[in-house]
């Protein structure tokens, strides 16, 4: 078993995912009228760091990003859209709409052939992203460890999931027993299968090979939540508990930053 860093304090995405006041009424946003299968602000916060990770005006090849999950393909296309040579991967057949990424249809709940179907991109990914994707898995490891063999050397993966340590899910806990998003009617619905604590995915992205150069909480969840008189009590309650809570309570959605190490076991700076 590797060693496992403790991991540092998470990073906020911008614009901040934790608004002191907002309605944020979690409807559906649109790029360039592809729908954007993620919580509020999530596709604009990626994109931030994204183009931390790669600088726009580096000389050289248009960095190979593969998408996985796409959807319709809205984060796809933000990616083409600055100049990544991007291959948009989903199960569902039909639904991708993006103009310029190529498409390839690829279920990840069958692990051989999806490693058969994207081996031509082995080792060749400056980035992989996967928005939304692991908590609806059945085998959400050998997921990863196809991000891993997907990624070339030195490239990054970013994963995101829902922060089930967030203050509402911890409220939905104590209230129902449940996390927020993996009730009953969240398995039928949505599909979410995996609840991922911080300190699991950071761990597992570890133990397949990853170095996690950051975490970061993102999406919307405001302090003090005006969607609905529901919404604006629990929130008005949790104020004095806030000092108390340890872990990430603020975010919708925890994201990951790992990389795969260079051939000499190094990665490169970010």
């Amino acid at each position: 078993m590797p060693s496992f860093p403790p991991l540092m304090p998470p990073q906020y995405l911008e614009p901040s995912p934790s608004p002191i006041v907002a309605r944020d009424k979690k409807e559906p946003a649109f790029y360039r009228g592809l729908q954007i299968g993620a919580d509020t602000h999530l596709h604009d916060q990626l994109m931030g760091l994204i183009r931390k990770i790669f600088p726009s005006g580096e000389a050289g090849r248009a960095p190979l990003a593969l998408d996985l999950g796409c959807g319709e393909g809205a984060l796809a296309q933000r990616l083409f859209d600055e100049g990544f040579q991007v291959v948009a991967v989903d199960k569902e057949v039909g639904v991708f709409r993006g103009n310029g990424p190529s498409f390839l249809h690829v279920d990840f709940d069958q692990p051989t052939s999806a490693q058969a179907a994207l081996a031509p991109w082995n080792g060749k990914a400056d980035l992989v992203v996967a928005v939304e994707v692991i908590e609806h898995l059945r085998r959400p490891y050998d997921f990863l460890v196809l991000c891993h063999f997907l990624c070339r050397p030195g490239g990054h993966l970013i994963i995101t999931t829902p922060n089930v340590a967030s203050w509402w899910s911890r409220l939905w806990f104590l209230l129902t027993g449940e996390l927020w998003g993996f009730q009953p009617e969240s398995l039928a619905d949505l599909g979410h299968i995996h609840a991922w604590s911080c300190l699991e995915l950071g761990f597992v992205l570890s133990e397949v090979g990853f170095e996690v150069r950051g975490w970061y909480l993102g999406g919307c969840l405001p302090v003090i939540w005006t969607y609905n008189w529901k919404r604006l009590l629990a929130s008005v309650l949790m104020l004095p508990l806030r000092p108390l809570m340890r872990g990430p309570k603020d975010g919708w959605v925890v994201c990951f930053h790992a990389q795969k190490p260079l051939a000499g076991g190094a990665s490169s700076p970010a």
